[in-house]
């Protein structure tokens, strides 16, 4: 089943997502890990987490529009388009992460306390509007100048990527239709009350607000009184609407990046280094994938340890999920069986996995021990070396070949076991479930087995 850090919603989101948008999947569609856990992690927030399905809606209609602005702009300058997305593609889910901790921080203020909850939520839409608003737009608003023959310099990006969100004003008189997509949820006076402490908590969870222009009075706003609900609003409308030009750019990924590649147009960048937590997480949910458990990663100077555990094999079987409302409750099953794998070959795959992650120079070292802690084996070798291989596949023949480049190999030929998952089976719709307490049919919950 999932990780535990993450809702069943995984389960569903790449059968949720061709769904929703087979009509706009090409020929040469190419989905790789990195499109995947983005969408995994979209469907999750838009899907998960208290969301309606006017929520869903909203993201659905923002994703289609921004992505048919990037469609009309590869049609003329498809090499630019690809430059100005790979600018940005590697700081996307930081982005996203940061503007959700910042959401959830705000979420997780009690109410009894609204004048922090406000503060919280003024914070979390200037982390938004900043850090990755003005980079999901980027490629969406250059698409749309060069598809409309804007001779506006406002509509190229800056040197990092990232787009001056004032351009949407403009954007606004050229588009035929009323309502820029793009725009919901973007207050600039907001966003420049709190950056600019021109902001008053009030009494009764009331926070005054104002964004004076000493250059143009008339041109001032404000003051005017929120209640903390409409603020809260805000920040949901710009979060789902993030997410809707999020998902246009994975349908811009997908659908470019083979053809892209091949031609050279993806600028090959190194990613920003992780923090410490960061890179736990990240070498955490590679083991997960490959069939371990992951007991602890310690960093010293140029020297990275690694201790792993092998998974066990668990039971073949369907496992059940369930997707409630109050109106009725939908049943999947997805199979899952686990395959044998080499130990050695997994872990050539996680460390060819972490040459973004981890500093070129480093020496890393991996303990694999059993569940009590008794030594199983251990692997060491010169970072730089992984670097030099450039292999695509590690298969039992390819590791083999390349075991001598381990300055220390002491697996033998031992195994671990991998969770595979099939793709969830729509069965049937049953009842609403029942709340908590309440008599009725019992039900699993949701997570299946």
């Amino acid at each position: 089943m999932p990780r535990p850090h993450h809702s069943p919603i995984v389960l569903l989101a790449f059968p949720q997502f061709r769904h929703e948008f087979a009509d706009l999947l090409n020929s040469n569609a190419l989905v790789t890990n990195f499109t995947r856990s983005l969408i995994e992690s979209t469907f999750e927030n838009v899907m998960w987490f208290g969301r309606t399905s006017k929520d869903y809606r909203e993201f659905v209609r923002t994703a289609r529009a921004a992505y048919h602005f990037l469609v009309e702009g590869n049609k003329t300058k498809p090499k630019e388009i690809a430059k100005q997305y790979s600018l940005i593609v590697d700081n996307i889910i930081p982005s996203i992460n940061n503007s959700g901790l910042a959401l959830s921080e705000a979420k997780n203020v009690s109410s009894n306390d609204p004048d922090n909850k406000i503060r919280k939520y003024l914070a979390s839409y200037k982390v938004m509007y900043e850090g990755l608003l003005c980079l999901i737009c980027a490629p969406v608003i250059y698409a749309f100048g060069i598809a409309k023959r804007v001779k506006n310099k406002d509509f190229t990006p800056d040197d990092n990527g990232k787009i001056d969100l004032n351009t949407l004003k403009t954007m606004e008189k050229l588009i035929v239709y009323s309502d820029n997509r793009l725009a919901r949820g973007l207050n600039s006076h907001i966003r420049n009350a709190y950056s600019h402490e021109n902001y008053k908590v009030l009494d009764d969870a009331k926070v005054e607000l104002w964004d004076p222009n000493p250059y143009k009075p008339k041109k001032s706003w404000g003051p005017e009184v929120w209640p903390l609900e409409k603020l809260i609003e805000l920040n949901d409308q710009l979060w789902i609407n993030a997410l809707g030009i999020t998902c246009s750019l994975f349908l811009y990924d997908i659908n470019n990046r083979r053809i892209a590649t091949d031609r050279g147009w993806f600028t090959s960048r190194r990613l920003p280094e992780l923090r410490r937590e960061e890179l736990n997480d990240t070498v955490d949910t590679i083991a997960d994938k490959l069939g371990f458990y992951m007991k602890s990663l310690t960093i010293l100077g140029n020297q990275v340890y690694i201790t792993l555990s092998p998974q066990l094999k668990g039971i073949d079987q369907d496992s059940e999920l369930y997707m409630g409302n109050k109106v009725h409750t939908r049943l999947y099953k997805v199979k899952m069986w686990y395959e044998e794998k080499r130990i050695i070959d997994q872990l050539t795959r996680m460390l060819v996995t972490l040459i973004p992650y981890i500093k070129a120079e480093s020496e890393v070292s991996i303990n694999i021990v059993s569940h009590e802690g008794a030594p199983i084996g251990s692997l060491s070798v010169d970072f730089p070396n992984i670097i030099g291989l450039k292999i695509t596949d590690t298969d039992p023949e390819t590791v083999n070949n390349i075991r001598y480049i381990y300055k220390t190999d002491t697996i033998g030929e031992t195994i671990t076991y991998v969770e595979k998952k099939g793709t969830p089976r729509f069965v049937g719709i049953g009842p609403a479930m029942p709340k908590p307490g309440t008599s009725g049919t019992q039900l699993r919950p949701i997570g299946g087995v």
